[in-house]
């Protein structure tokens, strides 16, 4: 993206929108361009981390949960992240505050739901795609380059999603996920540290302290 690849002719064609990510599948020619539906799509595809669609009522609470993540979570994260370019400059600084708060109600909630699912993932004893996607929108919101992130200290007041951060931190996939990236070894949803791939407008590397 740094080099704008994203912008490319050969990328929207898969994405007009030139957003990512996109997902094109070789084998059944498929294309898709949202969050949500590449990760229901490849759960679905290789008959893991996500209930099968005979299975109802795990099904139903399956998709509430990754729309809420999709719908909810991630817009509100990427309104935090790209404030200025919702709002413009000067509502920004106003607009900001309410999108945290907005970010530490969601994310209580979701703490809320584990503990009454029995933990320890978003779905009870199951690990889904929904843990996932979740982790990543924590890790984008505590890691927003364009003005002051959410606090890290939101973590200490939740329990529940904060020990299911530590579980996927400690699988060897998000390592090697991570490592492919050039991000450092961290928590790295708790408390996370850019890759250094990650670049800012004037090509120098972020750093974070």
């Amino acid at each position: 993206m740094h080099e704008g690849a994203h912008r490319s002719d050969e990328f929207l064609r898969l994405n007009p929108r030139g957003m990512v990510p996109v997902l094109a599948d070789e084998n059944s020619g498929a294309v898709l361009s949202e969050t949500g539906a590449i990760l229901n799509y490849l759960a679905d595809q290789n008959g893991q981390l996500a209930p099968e669609p005979k299975e109802a009522q795990s099904r139903a609470v399956f998709l509430q949960t990754l729309f809420f993540l999709s719908n909810t979570l991630h817009s509100d994260a990427q309104l935090q992240y790209y404030t200025e370019r919702y709002v413009g400059d000067d509502l920004a600084e106003i607009v900001r505050p309410k999108i945290h708060d907005r970010m530490r109600s969601h994310l209580k909630m979701l703490d809320a739901s584990i503990g009454q699912n029995g933990g320890p993932w978003l779905l009870g004893s199951d690990l889904s795609v929904c843990d996932f996607y979740l982790a990543g929108c924590v890790r984008w919101a505590l890691i927003a380059p364009r003005h002051a992130p959410l606090e890290a200290e939101v973590l200490t007041q939740l329990p529940f999603l904060t020990k299911l951060l530590e579980q996927l931190e400690a699988r060897d996939s998000v390592h090697r996920a991570f490592d492919a990236e050039d991000t450092p070894r961290s928590a790295y949803f708790r408390a996370p540290i850019r890759s250094s791939r990650t670049r800012d407008a004037s090509g120098l590397p972020w750093h974070i302290v």
